[in-house]
């Protein structure tokens, strides 16, 4: 896959999704663990490295990244839609995916912050929507600020894992394209 890079005067990023090896360093250690859980789940090994001045734009910075890496992907023949609940002890999230090309991003819930701030999960998935093509709709219900935010990032993968599946077919489209 092609490793897509950006650097600004506040970070500096390098990803690349469905990767040869699975390695993510972006010196915030909970985004780490929720970018290997999509990796995981999803069963595409992402690649990141990224260092910068603060949470916010190092997370907005991997999301560009991350999104413009996902846009690259063969979208010949995938399922192209995608979808789960993860319950997980107090929370639980629905997640669809549709990679359509349009990229947007729709979220209902309550989130609060944890070790990253809850805007900052929200503006990842967002920024990763319209840098990607994907549209998602996640919607998460809990009480733990830790459950509900694993628990969106493991839906999310489950059903990013569906969408990018192969069917063999064209397109799942009746326009007869993706975008």
């Amino acid at each position: 896959m092609k490793r897509i890079s950006r650097k600004t005067t506040e970070t500096e990023v390098s990803v690349v999704f469905d990767s040869e090896k699975l390695e993510i360093s972006t010196g915030i250690p909970f985004f780490d663990h929720m970018l290997e859980t999509v990796a995981r789940l999803s069963s595409f090994n992402i690649e990141v490295k990224a260092s910068g001045a603060d949470e916010h734009h190092v997370i907005e910075d991997v999301a560009i990244c991350l999104g413009k890496s996902i846009s690259e992907v063969d979208k010949k023949g995938i399922e192209r839609f995608g979808s789960s609940i993860v319950p997980m002890d107090d929370s639980v999230a629905i997640c669809g995916v549709d990679f359509s090309g349009r990229g947007v991003f729709v979220f209902e819930g309550d989130l609060k912050d944890y070790e990253i701030k809850a805007e900052n999960v929200l503006h990842f998935f967002d920024t990763l929507c319209r840098n990607s093509g994907l549209n998602v709709y996640l919607a998460v219900r809990g009480k733990n600020s830790h459950h509900m935010i694993e628990c969106a990032f493991k839906a999310f993968a489950i059903a990013l894992k569906q969408a990018l599946s192969k069917t063999g077919k064209e397109f799942r489209s009746t326009k007869g394209v993706l975008d």
